[in-house]
Formats: structure tokens, sequence, C-alpha cells
């Protein structure tokens, strides 16, 4: 008898636990239907020639998903799901073993068995390896290589959206970048933990303010120095002053108006301490959440932009300026009033007998660059300085650095047809010319250098003998996109993979550095250019 109660117990448990365990949470179904979703939208031949109203097909599923209680019952509404979209043919082209750029593909959630049976497991596969090879509805590749979203639904007036629209938008955007962002491999938080983090976020936010903020965090997960999102087209104001983080300090770097700078009681080398009253390192902390940045240091300074800007025309600033702590107002100004001009005062000027100096912010014509390079032609060096954003002309400028065409990166690019999956191309070349200069080129580089700037120097770094000095770099190579998000939201990233030659990332990680010099809060409030010393001394050795 005891036996016999000892069994029935053990048989209770184990009847319970293994209930337990196929029972799912709401955010892990929902984390199978963003999936499923996102797949079938991308891969199904027949939802790719849009033949359904593909949100509203979530909108139908999503109540009978929440109700599946088990693997069976939940597969089953998946399966169901599948049959009702046609058949699908089988596909030759679909075998072919092309080498593609595979760091961000992953379907082996389509082989789960903890939330889907070996028939629909079964299912999801045969898709994938008949997958559509045609054009899509909902993506296109552009000429460039980045892909373009396409006849998406418009959602008018969906500021806050319901809870299904909250989370239709998530899923949307999640699998954008899911199978089209080249870097979702290099990302610090897994883009799978991502989906399960967030979901309960987008379905807990009680109003707009914090629904916008979720969506911030999102973006934010792209550790991407690209990537940021916009919710209104109102313009905000801005000081007259360039900020930079130094020697972890907040510090005035640069002016985009000197007058106004004068005119506020604003000097280089000023450290912010406070804004009406609120502490900035603090601030940074709770900012750093909403900004994305890739590397710690753009993270900081994107931050530091949005405490900064604002609708107030004046602010109270807390400054640090020689060991002494002054409270100071200043105002905040429409950028255009700033009149700022992004052309450097110098373009370019003989440093000495031996050194030649070019700022490549600024508008150059062939003839001018020829005229240059025909001038310094005598020199020992020039120092190339890349500190800002260039003009799109890089592949005319390196016939000045190279006798000799050289591989300068590494490009890949999304595959619509298999989603996830990149295209390698061809590596990227410099022009060559026999009048090409044959001293010592030295680079520099700072945190302004973004994207153009970064290619550039990628591309100025394969002359015969050149040092990049400076600090590390924005780090988002690659062209910049746009996407709506749902609700008429601007959201972008970067949409094209780029890395050095040799596989090395330029990605988060910046350009390559040979000398590391960053600058000092007493070197700007001496007025002085360390990195440009620092070129020059290396110059003259």
């Amino acid at each position: 008898m005891k036996k016999t109660i000892l069994l029935l117990l053990f048989l209770f448990t184990y009847s319970n636990t293994i209930i337990a365990q196929n029972k799912f949470s709401e955010t892990e179904k929902l984390t199978t239907l963003a999936k499923i979703y996102g797949f079938l939208k991308y891969y199904h031949p027949e939802v790719g020639k849009g033949k359904y109203e593909w949100d509203q097909e979530f909108i139908k599923h999503l109540p009978e998903i929440m109700k599946a209680t088990d693997k069976e019952s939940l597969s089953l509404i998946y399966i169901n799901w599948i049959n009702s979209l046609g058949e699908i043919e089988n596909c030759k082209k679909c075998d072919s073993k092309e080498n593609y750029f595979d760091k961000n593909f992953d379907l082996s959630w389509t082989q789960d068995s903890t939330f889907f049976t070996n028939e629909l497991s079964s299912k999801l596969k045969y898709i994938e390896k008949n997958r559509n090879q045609g054009e899509n509805f909902y993506v296109s590749i552009e000429p460039q290589g980045n892909i373009k979203v396409t006849n998406e639904p418009i959602y008018k007036n969906f500021e806050y959206p319901n809870e299904e629209y909250r989370l239709l938008g998530l899923f949307k955007y999640w699998n954008i970048i899911e199978y089209f962002y080249p870097y979702k491999y290099l990302t610090d938080q897994n883009w799978n933990s991502v989906l399960n983090e967030v979901i309960p976020k987008f379905r807990n936010s009680s109003n707009k303010s914090e629904y916008q903020y979720t969506i911030k965090e999102l973006v934010a997960k792209l550790d991407d120095s690209h990537a940021f999102i916009t919710f209104t087209n109102e313009r905000q104001k801005h000081l007259p002053i360039k900020i930079s983080h130094i020697e972890n300090r907040t510090v005035v770097s640069g002016f985009f108006n000197d007058s106004l700078a004068k005119l506020n009681g604003l000097k280089l080398g000023d450290i912010i301490l406070k804004i009406n009253g609120v502490d900035i390192t603090k601030e940074v902390e709770k900012k750093s959440k909403y900004v994305s940045g890739s590397n710690a240091n753009f993270k900081t300074k994107k931050a530091l932009s949005s405490i900064l800007i604002g609708k107030e025309n004046i602010v109270t600033l807390e400054i640090e300026r020689d060991n002494q702590i002054k409270q100071i107002q200043v105002n905040r100004y429409n950028f255009k009033d700033f009149n700022y001009s992004y052309n450097p005062k110098i373009k370019s000027t003989s440093i000495n007998k031996n050194i030649g100096y070019i700022n490549m912010t600024g508008k150059f014509g062939v003839k001018e660059f020829d005229e240059i390079f025909e001038h310094f032609k005598s020199k020992k060096t020039i120092i190339v300085d890349l500190r800002g954003y260039p003009q799109l002309k890089y592949k005319m400028y390196t016939r000045y650095f190279n006798s000799k065409k050289r591989d300068f990166a590494s490009k890949y690019t999304p595959n619509i047809h298999y989603p996830g999956n990149f295209y390698f191309h061809e590596n990227l070349k410099t022009n060559n010319s026999k009048k090409a200069f044959k001293g010592k080129f030295i680079i520099l580089v700072s945190e302004d250098c973004l994207s153009l700037s970064e290619f550039t120097i990628m591309a100025f770094q394969t002359a015969d003998n050149v040092i990049t000095i400076g600090n590390q770099t924005a780090g988002a190579d690659g062209r910049n996109i746009k996407i709506d998000y749902l609700g008429g939201y601007k959201t972008y990233f970067t949409g094209i993979g780029i890395s050095y030659p040799d596989g090395s990332e330029s990605q988060r990680k910046g350009v390559k550095i040979d000398i590391e010099i960053k600058p000092t809060i007493n070197g700007l409030r001496q007025g002085r250019d360390e990195v440009l010393e620092k070129a020059i001394e290396v110059a003259n050795k």
C-alpha cells in the first residue's frame, strides 16, 4: 500500500512537472509570434508577393496565440496559418552553395523543440529551403546595396497606439534588424534576448512618453553611432558650443559661433558640472540607456548632446574654470543662427619647409587639389586632417596617395533572397597615379570622425608611408539608412557592412590608430591642438 501511494505521488509530481514545462509565459509566446511573423514575411514566396495584408494577419492571429496552452496547441496555430498561405514550389536556385557573410545568420530557433513540434519545425525548414527568390513586396535593395523598406501601411495618429499595435511596431522593427542589419553580431546584447527583454516593456508602456522612451531604448541596443529615432519635426535649440568628454569631464572643446560663445561668457576648457541644477554626470548615466553609440566615448558624446539641447531659450550652467565654480546664464539658439560653416578657414598651408597641411573637411575641386600637391611636392611630410566630415570624393583623392591601386575595405550587403545572410563584394580599391606623393603622410583622427570620414581614412591608410595619429573615432562605418517606425517616426541605422580587407572591424572600434593622443583640458585652455602638435613632432623626426 505504501509503495502504491509513493508511486502515485511520483506520477502526480511528474505529470505536473511535464504540464508546467509545456506551459509558456505570454512573453515566450509573443517571442515565437515575432519570429514567425518576420520569417514568413521575408521567406514565404506567397507572402513576399504581397498577396496578404500582413499586418492584419498578425492582428488576426495574436488572440489565438495568446490563448495557446502548450507546444502542441501553439504549433497547430502556426501550422494552420502556414497552410492557409498556399503551396510552395520547389526552389532549384535555393540549393546554391554561395559563400555568404553569415555572422548575422541564425534560424536555429525554427528547430527549437521547446516551443515547436517536429511537424512545424519541418514546415519552417521547408520554407527556408524553398524561400522566396523573386521580388519581395516589403523590401528591396537599392543600387548602393542597402535595403529599402517598401509598401508598409501608413499609420496616422499612432503616437501611442494600443497594445497590439505597439507589439506590431516592435516586431516589424526587430525583424528588419534581425535580417538586414549588418552589424547585429557585434551588439553587446544578443538580439534574441533584446526581444525577450523589451516585449513586457512595450506591453506595459502606460503613456506616449513611456512608449517613446521604450522605443529609444530598443534603438540604443544596436550599439551603432548612426542609430537614432526622431518623434517630432520640432527643432531643438542649441548652445553655441561643442562638447567633448575629456578626462572624464564634460568640457567645452569648440564653438559653433565664437562671438555668441563669448557673448555668453563661455571659454574653451570650461568644465560643465550642472545644467539647470541637474548634475551632468548623473544625467549622462540616465540618458545613456536611450542613446546608441558604437563605443563608450561616442555614446557619452551623444548623451551629452541630448542633455544640452532643448526648447528653453535660456539655461543656467554651473561650470568650473580656473579652479572656481561659477553659475552663468547661457542662451540657446536655432542652429541656423550660428551661420556655422563646415568649410575650414584654412584648407591647406605650409607649416614649414618640410611639412604641408591639408584639412580634408574643406571643399576641393580637382584642379585645386592638383595645385596643392604640386605646391607640396618638395615636402617630406603632408599632414592630412580628417577630424570632421569630408566630401564624397575619396576615390579621386586616393590617386595622390598611392603609386598603385590597393584594396582598402571589404563590403557586404543584405541578401533579400536569403535574409540574414549578406553578399560579399569585391574589395574596394583606391585610385593610383605615377605622380603620387612620395613622402610621408600623417593622418589626424578624432571622435568627430564618423561614417564617410572613417571610410575615407581607411582609403588613405593604404598610402606607402602613412601614420595615423589621434583618438578613437565614432565606429560607424557604412552607409546610414532611414526607415519608418510604425506611427511615422523616422529611425536610422548603418545599412552596409564595411571592414578592413583583412577582416578586422572598423565598426564599433573605429579606424586603426598608430599613435594615440587625446586632447587635455589644459591644452584646450591654452588654445593648443595637441593632436596636430604630435603630428608635427613625428614629422620632424
